[in-house]
C-alpha cells in the first residue's frame, strides 16, 4: 500500500498568496514589496517620461515625474539621482546634492549618483568630498569613456586642497 501525497490545489495556492499579501500589509507598500521581490523594475522605463521632459526643457514637469517615482520607489538610487538632476538643472544645488547623497547612500554601487555628487561638491568647492565621489565613480565605472576627464577632475580637486 502506497501513501498518497496530496499536492496543493488551486485554492491552497490562492490561500498562500493571500497570506503573503496580508503578511506584507502595513509595510510601506504591498505592491512595492511585491515588485522588489520579482527584482527591480527597469529604471529606464520608470523614469522615461521625466527624462523626456528634461531633454525638451520641461524641467518642472520632469521634477514632478521624478518626485512621483521617488515616492513610489523611495529606495531607488536611480530615482533619487534623476530627481537630483532635475533640481540641478533649475540651479537648486543644495536640493540636488541632497538627492545625490541620498542615492549614493541607498546604493553604494550606483555610479551615476557618485558622478553627480562629485559634480555638485566640486561646484561648492568641497574638494575632499568631490575627490572621493569622483574616485568612487571610477571604481564603479572603470571603463567609462570619461575616465581621463574624471581623473583630471580628481587631480584638480587635490590641487585645490593644497
Amino acid at each position: 500500500m502506497q501513501a498518497r501525497v496530496k499536492t496543493p490545489g488551486k485554492f491552497s495556492r490562492i490561500g498562500l498568496v493571500l497570506a503573503l499579501l496580508l503578511a506584507t500589509a502595513g509595510t510601506s507598500s504591498t505592491f512595492e514589496t511585491a515588485a522588489f521581490a520579482k527584482g527591480d523594475p527597469s529604471w529606464d522605463d520608470v523614469l522615461k517620461s521625466g527624462n523626456k521632459d528634461l531633454q525638451i526643457g520641461e524641467t518642472e514637469k520632469a521634477i514632478g515625474e521624478f518626485q512621483k517615482a521617488v515616492k513610489k520607489y523611495p529606495r531607488s538610487a536611480a530615482c533619487h539621482t534623476a530627481l537630483g538632476r532635475g533640481f540641478k538643472r533649475l540651479g537648486k544645488i543644495s536640493e540636488a546634492k541632497a538627492e545625490f547623497k541620498c542615492a549614493s547612500e541607498l546604493e553604494s554601487n550606483y555610479p551615476d549618483a557618485f558622478y553627480e555628487l562629485g559634480v555638485v561638491r566640486e561646484s561648492d568647492k568641497e574638494w575632499d568630498g568631490a575627490e572621493q565621489a569622483f574616485s568612487r565613480y571610477l571604481e564603479l565605472s572603470p571603463d567609462t569613456a570619461q575616465r581621463k576627464t574624471i581623473e583630471d577632475r580628481i587631480k584638480y580637486c587635490r590641487n585645490q586642497k593644497e
